[in-house]
């Protein structure tokens, strides 16, 4: 069960089965299937409470109210954790869907904002999942998805936070899980972490996209 830790400090790391995630890293997790995808989240959430983070999960698949029971389940103290602000459950329509239409630059600010409470709080480190399956609506915005991923690379590079961005492989065309791979320095696809030598420079894909670009490389 999880704990309130001491404040964590710059060195912190959270060790899974096949991860060890540290401050600063932004990993890209391919899945198939929730099961899989709660293989790694619901530990993860466990060592970083325990660890003293801050936690922000955005959901699409469950509810956060589901995710809730989940890390229950799990023995996990999700509502002492909710009550002293350092676990957040959001549904991803309120972080990247809100009023159906989505914009990269107001879902980096929602989690600039987050981080910034998170610290209030006295959690400095924030670690952030999110589901990516909203993007399958194809709501106005989503097909600029791939610029939101080079957006949030650019404007969290430095800041104090361990971000997972879940992919269900399945449900990802092909093209884009190329790209996805280059923007990530390291990715988990079938339960095995890899590294990329190649990975692109986000700034890069930020200039060469926008409203305009169908939020591919132009």
């Amino acid at each position: 069960m999880s704990v309130q830790a001491d404040p964590p400090v710059p060195g912190v790391e959270i060790a899974l089965d096949s991860l060890r995630l540290r401050v600063g890293d932004h990993v890209g997790v391919f899945y198939r299937g929730m099961e899989e995808c709660q293989a790694v989240v619901l530990p993860l959430i466990d060592e970083a409470l325990a660890s003293g983070c801050g936690v922000i999960y955005v959901s699409d698949h469950d509810t956060p109210e589901e995710i809730r029971r989940q890390l229950l389940a799990e023995a996990i103290d999700a509502d002492a954790a909710t009550a002293r602000g350092q676990l957040r459950l959001v549904p991803s329509t309120d972080a990247y869907l809100p009023g159906g239409v989505f914009e990269p630059d107001r879902t980096v600010e929602f989690y600039q904002q987050a981080s910034k409470k998170s610290q209030q709080r006295g959690y400095p480190i924030l670690c952030v999942i999110g589901e990516m399956g909203w993007k399958r609506r194809e709501c106005p915005g989503t097909e600029r998805f791939l610029e939101y991923e080079a957006l949030y690379a650019v404007h969290f590079g430095d800041a104090p936070a361990i971000t997972l961005c879940l992919y269900d492989i399945e449900q990802t065309r092909g093209d884009q899980i190329f790209e996805l791979l280059r923007l990530h320095r390291r990715v988990v696809l079938n339960g095995i972490e890899m590294r990329n030598p190649c990975r692109m420079d986000p700034s890069v894909l930020v200039s060469h996209t926008g409203p305009n670009h169908n939020g591919r490389p132009g």
